[in-house]
Formats: C-alpha cells, sequence, structure tokens
C-alpha cells in the first residue's frame, strides 16, 4: 500500500514504525542532502502577469541610416530600430501524499501526545523540501527550455526563451574553454576581459563554481594567495549556506562554492540580471478519499529566467 501507513514493517517506506519516539535519543535527523540554498540568490520572485511566458523586449539593433554624408549626396533609404521579445516559461511540480486511516488513529492525527513523531506533519514539510530541491537543482542545471537553467543561459548555444542564439548573437553569454583541464588565473583573467568588453558589457557580481573547483583554485593560487594577481584570501568562516560571503574574491567579486552545481565549470554572473518566475505559489489541494486512505496534491510553478544573457560568462572542460 503507497503512503504512510500503519501496517507496513519498521525499514518500509511510509511505515510510522520507525518514528516511535521511545526509540530515538535525539531528535529526528535529517540525512538526506536537500538543496535550499539557490533560490535566495535570485531576489523575490516575480509573478507572472498572464499567459505561459514572462515576455522581456530586447532592442537588439538601431537605425541602419545613422551615418555621415557630404554635400549633394542623396538621402538613401530610412531606417528604423529593431526589437525582439524573449519568452521564458515556467515549470510545474507537484508530489502526492497520501495517508491511510490506520496511520491517522495510531498517530492520533498527528498529536504531540502520540507516541510517534508527527509523521503526518512531516510528509508535508518533508514533501515541500524535495520540491524545493527539485527547483533549485533544475535551476543549476543545462536546460535551455522548462525547466530553464543557469548553465544554459550562461551558455553561447541552442535557442532559448524562444530566440535562436545562432541568429541573435547579442543573446549569447560569453563561453570559453579552459587553458587547461585545471583552472588557471588566465582563464579568468580571459573570461572578465572579453565579457566585459564590447559587445557583451558584462558587470559581474558574483563568480559561482562547485566546492571542488573552488579548491582546486585555491591550490593554484596557493592558501595566501599569488602576489601581483587579482585574487584576494579572506580569513571568513566556513561557507556553510549561501547567506555566507566567500572567502576567495577575484578583485572585489565573490567566489562562491555552490552545492550540486556541475563540477566543471565556472559562471560569471550579473545577479541583478536573474529572476525566478512564478506561475502558482506552492498550494496543498486534498484530492479526496480512495478507500480508507486520503491523498493530497502539493503543487508549484516557477522558473529561471535572465533579463540580459549576454552579461554573464562560462568557462567549460574543467576536469570534474
Amino acid at each position: 500500500m503507497a503512503g504512510v501507513t500503519a501496517a507496513a514493517a519498521s525499514g518500509t517506506t511510509g511505515s510510522i514504525q520507525d518514528a516511535l519516539k521511545s526509540q530515538a535519543a535525539f531528535d529526528l535527523q535529517e540525512s538526506l542532502f536537500k538543496n535550499n540554498e539557490v533560490l535566495g540568490n535570485f531576489g523575490a520572485p516575480v509573478p507572472f502577469t498572464g499567459g505561459a511566458t514572462i515576455n522581456i523586449k530586447h532592442h537588439y539593433a538601431g537605425n541602419a541610416s545613422v551615418g555621415t554624408y557630404s554635400e549633394g549626396d542623396g538621402l538613401g533609404s530610412p531606417g528604423s530600430q529593431a526589437y525582439l521579445t524573449a519568452l521564458w516559461p515556467a515549470t510545474y511540480y507537484r508530489a502526492q501524499i497520501q495517508i491511510t486511516g490506520h496511520a491517522l488513529d495510531q498517530t492520533l492525527n498527528g498529536s504531540s501526545g502520540a507516541v510517534f513523531y508527527n509523521q503526518i506533519e512531516a510528509e508535508f514539510t518533508l514533501a515541500m523540501e524535495d520540491l524545493i530541491d527539485r527547483v533549485s537543482t533544475d535551476a543549476l542545471g543545462t536546460g535551455l527550455t522548462a525547466p530553464v537553467g543557469i548553465q544554459g543561459i550562461c551558455d553561447s548555444a541552442g535557442t532559448l526563451a524562444t530566440i535562436n542564439r545562432s541568429t541573435y548573437s547579442w543573446f549569447q553569454a560569453y563561453e570559453v574553454a579552459g587553458g587547461a583541464t585545471t583552472i588557471t588565473v588566465a582563464d579568468l583573467d580571459g573570461a572578465a576581459q572579453n565579457s566585459g568588453d564590447a559587445d557583451y558589457g558584462a558587470q559581474v557580481t558574483e563568480i559561482w563554481t562547485s566546492w571542488k573547483q573552488k579548491n582546486k583554485l585555491k591550490g593554484v593560487l596557493g592558501n595566501v594567495g599569488v602576489a601581483n594577481n587579482s585574487y584576494l584570501q579572506s580569513p571568513a568562516g566556513p561557507l556553510n549556506t549561501s547567506g555566507i560571503t566567500s572567502d576567495m574574491f577575484y578583485g572585489n567579486v565573490p567566489i562562491k562554492p555552490i552545492r550540486d552545481l556541475t563540477n566543471s565549470i565556472f559562471l560569471g554572473l550579473s545577479m541583478k540580471e536573474f529572476f525566478l518566475g512564478r506561475m502558482r505559489e506552492w498550494k496543498v489541494e486534498e484530492l479526496g478519499k480512495t478507500d480508507d486512505s486520503t491523498k493530497y496534491l502539493l503543487t508549484g510553478a516557477w522558473g529561471l529566467g535572465c533579463k540580459n544573457p549576454k552579461k554573464n560568462w562560462k568557462i567549460t572542460t574543467l576536469t570534474a
């Protein structure tokens, strides 16, 4: 029988038997890593305003008639500005919970006076954490269509938000392969130079990489840094959440290790360009009864987007 049940044996998924308080020396311990450190980096969610996408207008070409002229020259043809719309989608997420009547009875409907932990409440709380973990890892991915990932945004190829980057190169992020399998100072200096110059004009505010690549960079620089380069290291405390400032900087730009990010890249991000779209806020709905069981559905719809992808860069092909 699926869901939370009273009959399932100890050690079986959904069993309430392992939730006896008398069998535990401490409170319930979380042994499953769930990533809740990503979404907060993108600021307050942006609500969809109707339709299936968040639409962003781009002005990408000027009036072609602009130029110089000499006395007696003909006027030639008039020109105009050029515009295109990026359509950023949402992805729908769900989790289903089923609780048997026997489980509700034996846990006293989740009462704190029962001999069990409140596994009924925990199912909803932990399912929500599972959903946030899924949205977070999708946001770190390579998706070009829903679910769109930050690696797909920080790329120079493919169609993103319905804009073909082979046709419209102004929608490309600066992307380059590392000069070797291990990151070097020259790699990051080159990315900063080329993305900061025309036509990208990036103003990178954070550099993201994996914990492994951050430590490999530290190995290149040494614990006290290398003279005459753009890096600083601070004796700041350990990095455990997205809210703690990095202990390594490129100039004044923090280099942040991000859990669950691909192990072979560095991303230079203009964070003000990113947004998290909210199509549907998280909601819980009772689906009704199946025999003596009650089913619930948790749903939400979210999508990562970027106002101007070309303001970011990516270094690839490092050893994972």
